[in-house]
């Protein structure tokens, strides 16, 4: 079910392209006369009267699209079911109780209502209460998008056959409600504006130096936003978000997103909306990591330590992914490992770099501090015998136990065959292609910096026991001789 505007521009689009699209919007712009001015900053706005519905038609039409293209048995899909143990029957009752009954309505609006997307695999659960990988072909229907502004809904469909179209439409009309609505009647604009970039990447993956131009686009958007509406809280979020995104796309120049973050902080300080807890959790996230990148250590060690008092960072971390959903990486962290990528976790990361930092200060009383009152800055083991003091040979044997494990599972995704493993690792650890040779690396430096606090803070029982695991598993050349030099120096001093 398509509304009169977008069947009307996708068949000029499918005469014509993108610049037939345009001059109908043009046309359509000439007749309308009440809105305000069009920027034209992504071309021709579209008004929002033409694609913005009340609740019943919303409903209707991403319910009706949905049992149009996901209500029925394909050859598919009953392949997929068969897979997963569910008899065609079973699948077809499932399916006819949920697509022709008003409570099926009711709990797919209320679904995508809650969640603003909607797409098949999403559906299999809500109907059969299991998450499932779907590995079949994509449906003719991709996904549907739904967002409420003040009383109104505005609900998009992305569609298989020219999907770049559907995509760019969507673009168009997330445009056009930002050019044309109050902000305060925007909800999750994070959540809209990270569709909206998502989209943008699908239509424009062809153009040269994309990451720019949808920079400079998003910037003069926000400008205009700005200085149409007055100060309100989405005033606020739409300014973070816009913070964000720099820093994702900063591609190592980080100027312009300090800048915007000094700009933030001065304009929302004093306002009746000031800054929350979280958001300025985020801001020293942001700055934590920049200042990381720019090997400032007295800055890192001051956004590490802010984040980490009170236990800022994680107390927060939660609502951070839910809205900004790539900035914290969220693999589930693993106490037990030493050699393990630091950076797939937000906090094994946060320790490693602050740890480094200290380090570079010769800060090693505080490193040793996060050792012990952090046990995912080392591992559990390593952390027990720094609390407990327990420095015996078994619990020695257990730490390198805990060292063969981390192996086996990058080496082989299993604990089955550990010695197999640990040879095949020390055979390759040391090699490029090989695919853990970043995690080699990245985590022999960091052991390097666990020795050298212990050495410096003489905690002699479990650095040489650490020191021997290092050499035994992961002895790189370059790192151990710095190490090497490191000590010497030390010594020397003394």
């Amino acid at each position: 079910m398509l509304l009169d505007c977008d069947e009307q521009l996708f068949m000029a689009y499918k005469r014509s392209g993108e610049k037939g699209t345009e001059k109908v919007l043009s046309t359509w712009s000439e007749a309308e006369n009440k809105l305000q001015a069009d920027p034209k900053i992504l071309g021709t706005a579209l008004s929002p009267n033409l694609f913005l519905v009340n609740e019943e038609m919303a409903m209707n039409i991403a319910f009706s699209t949905a049992r149009k293209y996901w209500g029925h048995v394909t050859t598919d899909t009953q392949a997929f079911f068969d897979k997963q143990g569910m008899d065609a029957k079973f699948v077809h009752d499932r399916l006819n109780d949920f697509f022709y009954t008003q409570k099926g309505k009711e709990i797919f609006f209320e679904q995508l209502f809650a969640q603003h997307t909607m797409d098949f695999e999403r559906l299999i659960w809500l109907i059969f209460g299991k998450r499932m990988k779907i590995t079949m072909p994509v449906n003719e229907l991709q996904t549907i998008f739904l967002y409420k502004l003040n009383n109104e809904y505005f609900v998009h469909m992305i569609y298989k056959e020219h999907t770049l179209f559907w995509h760019w439409l969507f673009m168009k009309k997330i445009y056009s409600l930002f050019i044309h609505k109050p902000l305060e009647q925007f909800t999750f604009i994070h959540e809209m504006l990270g569709h909206f970039e998502h989209s943008a990447r699908k239509t424009y993956a062809h153009v040269n130096n994309f990451v720019n131009n949808y920079k400079k686009v998003l910037d003069k958007c926000i400008t205009y936003v700005d200085n149409h509406n007055s100060t309100c809280l989405e005033k606020k979020q739409l300014h973070l978000y816009q913070i964000v995104v720099h820093y994702r796309l900063a591609e190592g120049d980080n100027r312009c997103v300090k800048s915007l973050i000094t700009a933030f902080e001065a304009d929302w300080r004093y306002s009746m909306y000031a800054l929350t807890e979280k958001e300025k959790v985020l801001i020293a996230y942001l700055l934590f990591h920049i200042a990381h990148q720019e090997k400032n250590d007295e800055l890192v060690i001051q956004y590490g330590e802010y984040l980490l008092e009170d236990e800022r960072l994680n107390n927060y971390a939660i609502e951070i992914m839910l809205e900004y959903k790539e900035l914290l990486p969220n693999r589930k962290p693993t106490p037990p490992a030493i050699i393990k990528n630091y950076e797939l976790n937000f906090l094994e990361n946060l320790y490693a770099i602050l740890l480094d930092h200290y380090v570079r200060t010769e800060r090693y009383h505080e490193g040793l501090t996060l050792l012990k009152e952090h046990k995912l800055a080392s591992n559990k083991k390593i952390h027990a015998a720094l609390v407990q003091k327990n420095y015996s040979n078994e619990h020695f044997i257990a730490i390198e136990a805990y060292v063969q494990q981390d192996i086996a599972l990058l080496v082989n995704n299993s604990l089955q065959h550990i010695g197999l493993s640990v040879d095949e690792w020390r055979r390759n650890y040391r090699l490029p292609e090989a695919s853990y040779y970043f995690v080699a690396q990245s985590a022999s430096l960091h052991i390097l910096n666990i020795l050298k606090v212990l050495f410096v803070t003489e905690q002699y029982e479990l650095f040489e026991k650490l020191m021997e695991i290092y050499k035994k598993y992961l002895l790189i050349d370059d790192h151990f001789e710095s190490l090497r030099v490191f000590i010497s120096a030390y010594v020397e001093q003394e």
